[in-house]
């Protein structure tokens, strides 16, 4: 080997330094101003790190070449960043949290340019592994394995140009990822319905109803608030005028305009949620309006009903809304998000007549029922509750007949051509060049309203009967079981992630929750059912005996709770294994000097995640062509960051 006078090396590293300076202060584009930027005071006083986390998709819509995703980099290097993390663009650019961030046809005035910003770098996820490490900063692939597509809708029959089609209740889903794509029959299945069900779904309605509580009830909104409805009197009670509407397709609504009989009463009963669990104990008042001698086409599987007078009508439509046919009631799904335009162009045009694929981010309330006629219902959207049980007041509602039949675009571990498909991107990734791969099992694909009846694909069916002893097609399962046999499943594959990445010398990362110490059969947002999770219940011990690190995601709006998932935070230091807290800092408080504060106190952590750049640090171009550093979130992180830094 030849060798470089030590004269010659120190020249060499001086050039590259000031080459590397030089291309830091140059760089004016469309981040800004950096020579004025400040470095932010790194690592924090108790030596907690700081990563911020690169959603790559969302930044695409905003068009970049190789020069914005340089910027980028380089205005995360001058704030002091040494590790960065890429939620990766999945095979298929699948759509994630909402349908601006999928792949759009470029020339309908969507100010969406995700295509062309595909074109322009190639391989996007690749670029950013460059341009970051090129930088001499560490960058770490964020992998969502069931992050598979969200699967939102367009109307039976339409078209779309980007995207293959597969048929569900509530229209066709698009932007699914390869896999699922061309293999939908590969998702998470919901448990079959009895064969005297199905036949009713082929009979014509009937008859609906729905029910709206007149006593009061709490329902969690957020971390810590609580919506209050302090019931109504007898003297307050409007019976609200409703109107009939019918489609064909989940496009157009029809209002229906012949006769219909409208009874109303009131009952007490006791209040279920979507799951079928009880609200609560006691029965509660409600008002229950009846709808019947009505005759929709037989072809119209698709109904909605608007409320005139509808101010403190309370329902939980996925439980409370009832639908008969002459044989009896029929299972339903319902929803109050409607689809909306994101091309004017496309907007004026008729539902027929319209490029699909398109849309918005989903509305409701009064924009909703201002739209549905033209744009129908996004079904399952962010699942039930959300929060708390699912109680809303809203002038509109979609009824679909029928429920779905797989849980969105979540894939199923249980077979082998879902890992096979895992492992390749796990494999890809690590010859790609990233430090290591952050497993994170929250994701888009599982909105589902009534979770506990999904997981019945057969190779769990088949697992279960062996382990429990019941055939759960014939019997009630524990929804918890299925969680837990998915779970061995998952882990089986993340034995395998484990020896790809550490014998290529990477490191492994996984996200972790309370609800994997201490399970419950909840919807609630740190809970198995969240509809942003995808319902499985790992071995929490063992994943972190796989892993090199670790990160808790599940602190938002400010409140961190050092006892939540302790033994998790104890195992992991234990082993000298850094704790990430994942900080939802774009969508609450998660740059309040209380809630650093608090995290810089639990000595068991070791890293605080920003989530995400685009917004929160940086603003990339979608919508509305904003571009430009975040500078309100900037300073008040370094004036966090300073405060935390001269406590004592």
């Amino acid at each position: 080997m030849m060798k470089i006078p030590k004269a010659l090396t120190i020249l060499l590293i001086l050039v590259n330094f000031s080459a590397l300076a030089q291309t830091i202060d140059a760089s004016m584009a469309k981040v800004g101003d950096l020579s004025l930027l400040k470095e932010l005071p790194m690592p924090t006083k108790s030596g907690k790190l700081m990563a911020p986390v690169v959603d790559i998709m969302p930044h695409l819509r905003g068009f970049h070449g190789y020069k914005e995703v340089r910027d980028e980099m380089i205005f995360l290097k001058k704030l002091g960043f040494k590790r960065v993390y890429f939620i990766l663009s999945q095979p298929g650019y699948s759509a994630f949290s909402d349908p601006t961030i999928s792949v759009m046809s470029p020339d309908k005035g969507t100010g969406n340019h995700t295509l062309e910003s595909i074109l322009a770098l190639g391989d996007p996820n690749y670029v950013y592994l460059y341009e970051a490490q090129r930088l001499g900063m560490e960058a770490w692939a964020i992998i969502k394995p069931y992050e598979s597509g969200t699967g939102f809708t367009i109307p039976h029959g339409a078209s779309t140009a980007l995207s293959k089609q597969i048929p569900t209740i509530g229209g066709q889903h698009i932007n699914f990822d390869n896999l699922i794509a061309n293999n939908p029959e590969l998702r998470i299945k919901r448990k079959p319905e009895q064969d005297s069900i199905l036949l009713r779904l082929k009979e014509p309605i009937q008859s609906l109803e729905v029910a709206f509580s007149l006593d009061a009830f709490r329902d969690k909104t957020s971390a810590k608030k609580y919506f209050e409805f302090k019931g109504l009197s007898d003297a307050a009670i409007q019976i609200p005028e409703i109107t009939l509407w019918h489609s064909e397709d989940n496009g157009r609504y029809t209002k229906y305009e012949g006769e219909i009989k409208v009874a109303s009463k009131f009952e007490h009963r006791k209040v279920k949620d979507a799951n079928g669990f009880l609200v609560e104990d006691l029965p509660k008042r409600l008002l229950v309006l009846t709808l019947e001698d009505f005759n929709i086409p037989e072809q119209d599987s698709y109904l909605a009903i608007t409320l005139g007078q509808h101010k403190d009508l309370y329902t939980i439509p996925y439980s409370m809304i009832r639908v008969f046919t002459a044989s009896g009631e029929i299972p339903i799904t319902t929803g109050i998000h409607v689809r909306s335009p994101l091309s004017k162009e496309e907007a004026m045009k008729s539902p027929e007549d319209r490029e699909w694929g398109l849309e918005d981010k989903t509305v409701k309330g009064e924009k909703a029922s201002n739209l549905f006629m033209d744009w129908g219902f996004e079904f399952e959207f962010q699942g039930a509750g959300f929060w708390g049980d699912g109680w809303t007041s809203s002038p509109v509602y979609g009824i679909a007949k029928g429920k779905r039949e797989y849980m969105g675009g979540t894939p199923c571990e249980a077979y082998p051509e879902v890992q096979e498909y895992w492992l390749d991107q796990v494999e890809r990734v690590t010859k790609m060049g990233f430090d290591g791969i952050d497993f994170r099992l929250q994701n888009h694909s599982g909105m589902v309203s009534d979770y506990v009846n999904y997981g019945y694909n057969e190779p769990i069916v088949k697992r279960y009967k062996e382990k429990y002893g019941v055939d759960i097609l014939e019997a009630e399962a524990d929804p918890l079981k299925i969680m837990e046999i998915r779970g061995e499943y998952f882990m089986s594959f993340l034995e395998k992630a484990a020896d790809v990445l550490h014998a290529s010398g990477k490191k492994m990362q996984v996200h972790l929750r309370q609800a994997h110490e201490e399970p419950l059969l909840s919807d609630d947002f740190n809970e198995l059912g969240f509809w942003a999770m995808p319902k499985v219940l790992i071995d929490w011990k063992k994943a972190i005996d796989l892993a090199d690190e670790v990160t808790l995601k599940h602190y938002y709006n400010g409140d961190y709770q050092p006892l939540m998932a302790d033994s998790i935070k104890t195992y992991a230091n234990n082993q000298r294994k850094r704790v990430w807290v994942h900080n939802y800092f774009t969508q609450g408080d998660g740059v309040e000097y209380d809630f650093l504060s608090d995290i810089e106190k639990d000595k068991r952590v070791g890293g605080i995640l920003l989530y995400e750049v685009n917004r929160g640090l940086l603003y990339t171009g979608f919508p509305d062509d904003k571009w430009g550093q975040n500078e309100a979130n900037i300073n008040k992180l370094q004036e966090v960051l300073q405060k935390l830094s001269a406590d004592r």
